[in-house]
Parts: C-alpha cells; sequence; structure tokens
C-alpha cells in the first residue's frame, strides 16, 4: 500500500517535473529568439531613428542633421545607459534620451557642440515638448548635467580610439 502511494508521487511528480521543464525550455528559447532579434537589428532600428530624427528636424527648420549612431559598446561607464549617441553634419554629436516626469515617456535630442557644452535641447513629440516648458529648471539642470558629462566621456573615449587606431 506504501509503495503504490510512493509509486503515484513518483509518476505525478515526473509529469509535473516534465510540463515545467517543457516551459522552461519554451521561455528561454523565446527570450534567446527576442535577444537575437534585438542584437541583430540594432542597424535598422538605428537607420530608422535617424530618419526620423532629421524628419522632425526638417520639419522644425534645423539646418544641421543627425548622420549615424555612434558604436559606445567599447565605452565603460553611464555613456551607454543614457540614450543612443549620433554623429550630425557638423563638429556636433547628438543624444537622443528619454525625460520621464509626471508619468510622461518625452523622447528628446540633445546637440553638444565641439566643445562638450549642449548647444540645443529640441524635443522630438508634442508632449516632450509640453514637457519641457513645464519642468523644473531644477530638474532639467540635472539632465544637462548629465547630458554635458557623457559628452566628455564620449569625447575622450572616441580620441583615445582615434589615437590607438593612428598608432597602429
Amino acid at each position: 500500500m506504501k509503495t503504490d502511494r510512493i509509486q503515484a508521487f513518483v509518476k505525478n511528480f515526473i509529469r509535473r517535473l516534465n510540463e515545467t521543464s517543457i516551459f522552461a525550455i519554451w521561455m528561454v528559447m523565446l527570450m534567446l529568439t527576442g535577444i537575437l532579434l534585438w542584437g541583430f537589428t540594432i542597424d535598422l532600428r538605428n537607420d530608422i531613428m535617424v530618419k526620423t530624427v532629421n524628419k522632425i528636424l526638417d520639419d522644425a527648420g534645423e539646418k544641421r542633421k543627425v548622420v549615424a549612431a555612434i558604436s559606445t559598446w567599447h565605452i565603460p561607464g553611464s555613456v551607454t545607459q543614457f540614450g543612443t549617441w549620433y554623429t550630425m553634419t557638423g563638429q556636433e554629436n547628438a543624444v537622443i534620451f528619454s525625460i520621464i516626469a509626471e508619468g510622461i515617456f518625452s523622447p528628446c535630442l540633445a546637440i553638444i557642440n565641439g566643445d562638450g557644452r549642449l548647444d540645443s535641447l529640441i524635443p522630438l513629440t508634442v508632449n516632450a515638448d509640453r514637457l519641457i516648458s513645464r519642468i523644473n529648471p531644477g530638474y532639467l539642470r540635472v539632465w544637462i548635467d548629465r547630458i554635458e558629462k557623457n559628452a566628455a566621456i564620449l569625447k575622450r573615449a572616441l580620441n583615445e580610439k582615434d589615437r590607438r587606431r593612428e598608432n597602429v
């Protein structure tokens, strides 16, 4: 009688283990597929972003254009966590980042001049434009400081990369 209960328990346990393992494998494969798609489509996503931002800049009457994404995978620190960095037609760099305030997701473009200072902050949506006009100046100053610090880190890293390339 005791062995019947043990056998029933083992059969039930094995059945549940099989169901759980199938579900776990399915979840792992789904995550792996998502990771691979995200990684292999980075160039496509950057091209779409460049076209979209350039259309917004055209509509705003801006003469400068975003050219291409800057690869930041080799730069340690918060530069890569802050947003996506781009080169522009002049000597400027730009970063697309999001301010989230008052429950509103607000994508913005910050154009950095050659000195590493913020040249202009361009909201990319109507909601972002409204938020920038209502936001606390101290909160906005914190974002500007972060942009300028990350621009300095990026400039230093890109200069180092160029020096290494010249020495090789």
